[in-house]
């Protein structure tokens, strides 16, 4: 799923779905035998556990994902210490230019109410947008000017903006996933990490739609 102007989401593997949380709830009372012999019994086994709060068995399901997004993401991401985090060394490799500018629309204003988030609504900023992209460009330039020097890539990549996309293969159980997409879904948090986790949302519910649904049903 792409996401921003050069970022994306991809499902690489996962273990388990809606089946693994319903046969992890059984066992609790030696009826594991009996997940998927009725789907109906199941959904309300699943929905039942999530409304109240019994989640170990959400815990069964494990979705490994690719994701390419600007390194002020993942720094966010990366609090989420339960994920797993392969990460592109800069140290290994050139990084190609690429770096988020904002589309007009969505800069907006510094909100009067939120410390920490933006008021989106009001007049496109196209102004702020191609200041970002230049300022973009500039850092790119002195980083290929330090690499051409001879400078060891470690030490070039310093003046590279938290704007600039690196790429990583994320790897969570459903449970701290759902614990992901209640934060970072939710209208508060950053605009551009909000995208994420509706894509995450949107590929985890081919894994676990019912799972998916009890938890979105909970927050919606």
């Amino acid at each position: 799923i792409s996401v921003l102007d050069h970022g994306f989401v991809r499902l690489v593997d996962h273990m388990g779905g809606d089946l693994s949380v319903v046969r992890a709830a059984r066992v609790s009372y030696d009826a594991a035998w009996r997940a998927g012999e009725d789907q109906g019994g199941d959904d309300r086994l699943i929905r039942y556990l999530w409304r109240n709060h019994h989640t170990t068995p959400f815990e069964a399901v494990t979705l490994t994902f690719e994701v390419k997004a600007p390194i002020f993401i993942f720094r966010q991401w990366h609090r989420h210490r339960t994920w797993s985090f392969n990460e592109l060394s800069a140290r290994y490799r050139e990084l190609p230019e690429e770096y988020y500018v904002p589309s007009p629309d969505v800069i907006g204003q510094q909100s009067a109410s939120n410390k920490q988030g933006r008021d989106i609504s009001g007049v496109p900023d196209s102004e702020s947008s191609a200041l970002i992209d230049r300022a973009g460009a500039t850092a790119f330039d002195a980083y290929r000017t330090l690499l051409a020097r001879g400078v060891p890539r470690e030490l070039a990549r310093s003046v590279l903006p938290v704007s600039t996309y690196s790429h990583m293969f994320a790897t969570v159980n459903l449970l701290n996933l759902m614990k992901f997409l209640s934060l970072r879904c939710h209208p508060h948090a950053q605009w551009e990490i909000q995208q994420y986790g509706r894509a995450l949302r949107g590929l985890a519910r081919q894994v676990a739609p019912v799972s998916i649904d009890a938890w979105e049903s909970s927050v919606s």
